[in-house]
């Protein structure tokens, strides 16, 4: 220590004081590693592994939310396509009633007509019916004032007269 030790003593140095603080030195050091460096390494490294979960459930969260988004227009999509199919279903149902309501109308608009024309006809011949029954009356009427008499078999008469009635209507004259 000869040299070394006239150095530090030349700088105002003790050698067993700077020892004991080289020693209190490490001792302080190991003393506040093991109360105070690992605790709050432990700290930092429980608070980085939360801030990594938060991070990762973010991410689930954010996942989660577009795969809601993709559901909820994949649900839209599916609601305007049924929207668009009863619209189109309506818009058949309506044509097939027109349809049917048109093709009762013409139904009963023929059979109106039918009827019509049935009534029509039924009238014609009753019509006829009571003029040829008129005429015979007339016919048999002025044979009878021709003759200045009563015919006497007033029936055979009107046959004779009837059927010259329906040659007539049969020959179109």
């Amino acid at each position: 220590m000869g040299q070394l030790g006239q150095i530090l003593q030349q700088l105002g140095i003790n050698g067993t004081l700077l020892l004991s603080q080289i020693v209190n030195f490490f001792i302080v050091m190991f003393i506040l590693r093991m109360l105070l460096y690992k605790p709050v390494l432990g700290m930092l490294e429980k608070r980085k592994e939360r801030i990594a979960q938060s991070m990762k459930d973010v991410e689930r969260a954010s996942a989660a939310a577009g795969e809601a988004e993709q559901e909820k227009a994949g649900i839209l999509d599916g609601a305007r396509r049924e929207a668009q199919e009863i619209r189109a279903q309506a818009a058949r149902d309506t044509e097939k009633i027109a349809q049917e309501i048109r093709s009762r109308a013409d139904a009963e608009a023929t059979a109106i007509r039918m009827k019509g024309q049935a009534d029509a006809e039924a009238q014609v011949q009753t019509i006829l019916t009571d003029a040829k029954k008129q005429i015979a009356d007339l016919a048999i009427a002025a044979t009878e004032q021709l003759l200045g008499r009563e015919l006497q078999n007033r029936a055979e008469q009107e046959r004779f007269v009837n059927e010259y009635l329906a040659q007539q209507s049969g020959s179109g004259k």
